[in-house]
């Protein structure tokens, strides 16, 4: 080839090259915000562990007090204004794009298991924004338990998160309920020995025999923080009850263990009545005093209570509040907590809104 034409052929390539990244950059804002993160992170800051994941649960609002989120009546009708959907949206803005908390390990995704009557545009937007979405279906509500209850209630949908055992893919999974907002970054729960080593099920015996026909598997993991109320200065002292609370759980999927729980919600030994349907069930199975025995993660990982943020030295590292007006049920964030949620909620509107300028 000619000399001159060689050289307008390699100038010709390099225009190309760098027409296609200003398109990338200011073009297409429709490009999930994740793979303009990947572009522009710097791989030397991460570390790789694993195939674990954090994860999150959304599904259909199950009450009208579920969408005031303000006292602007207009939010009731925009999916986009759902408490829930913008508590999501700021978990995965969190985990995956905020300096201060977002994961430093590589190919960690941000799961959001949704059942089939959860809005396309609220799953549309996650995914755009970098998060994993996770369609499932849901789990059927017991013989046994107060259906009338339990389907009118907010916690209609809740045993659906027992999916979470069955996406195998992921050796590890750290779940966080909706209404919760980080502080400070979660990696290290990953890594930390106690929390996420493996356990071993241990022998039935005649005062403990198996509650079901399928069997659990020889090893699991199951830990997770203590549900609390109230003053929680209280859950640290010596003697209290720890209650596991499904609001914060770090497990490993099993498809195995996935049949357990079904198999005890089917059983004769089935629960009554439960309030808290998957809550319930996972209180019974990994009782104490059973076969497959909890771990406690300590407050500092996750705290109902944001004062408790101000309690501990070194503060908590994510709070299950609800930190919006209007909410229902309990872990009602303080007024200094909801203040906190709000500047979260601009940084994350911030974000979005200067890439798309």
């Amino acid at each position: 080839m000619h000399p001159q034409a060689r050289r307008f052929c390699l100038f010709t390539l390099f225009a190309s090259l760098i027409s296609t990244t200003g398109y990338v950059y200011l073009i297409a804002p429709t490009w999930p915000f994740s793979r303009l993160h990947l572009l522009t992170s710097s791989s030397s800051e991460s570390s790789t562990h694993g195939n674990s994941a954090y994860a999150t649960f959304l599904g259909p609002p199950t009450s009208k007090s579920a969408f005031e989120e303000s006292t602007n009546a207009s939010s009731a009708s925009d999916p986009l204004r759902d408490p829930y959907f913008i508590s999501v949206r700021l978990l995965n803005y969190q985990f995956n794009h905020a300096e201060r908390t977002k994961t430093k390990l590589l190919n960690v995704p941000f799961l959001v298991l949704v059942l089939p009557e959860v809005l396309s545009l609220q799953t549309e937007v996650l995914e755009a924004e970098g998060a994993t979405i996770v369609r499932i279906e849901p789990l059927d509500v017991p013989d046994a338990f107060d259906r009338d209850f339990i389907t009118n209630s907010r916690f209609r949908d809740v045993l659906s998160k027992l999916r979470l055992w069955q996406l195998t893919d992921w050796g590890k999974i750290l779940y966080l309920d909706a209404d919760s907002f980080l502080v400070q970054n979660l990696d290290g729960i990953f890594t930390d020995p106690d929390l996420s080593s493996s356990m071993k099920t241990l022998p039935s015996n005649e005062t403990d025999e198996d509650d079901s026909d399928v069997h659990p598997p020889e090893v699991y993991l199951m830990a997770a923080s203590s549900d609390t109320y109230g003053d929680q200065t209280e859950w640290e002292r010596p003697g209290h009850i720890n209650y596991l609370c499904a609001c914060f759980m770090l497990i490993a999927p099993s498809l195995a263990l996935f049949d357990h729980y079904v198999s005890v919600l089917d059983s004769a030994k089935a629960l009554e009545n439960a309030a808290y349907p998957e809550q319930d069930l996972l209180i019974y199975v990994h009782r104490i005093e059973g076969r497959m025995p909890w771990k406690r993660i300590p407050i500092e990982w996750s705290a109902n209570d944001g004062e408790m943020n101000d309690e501990l030295e070194g503060g908590v590292k994510s709070l299950h509040v609800k930190g919006w007006a209007g909410a229902e049920g309990g872990n009602i964030a303080s007024e200094k907590y909801r203040g906190v949620r709000d500047r979260l909620v601009e940084e994350m509107s911030d974000y979005y809104g200067s890439r798309l300028r």
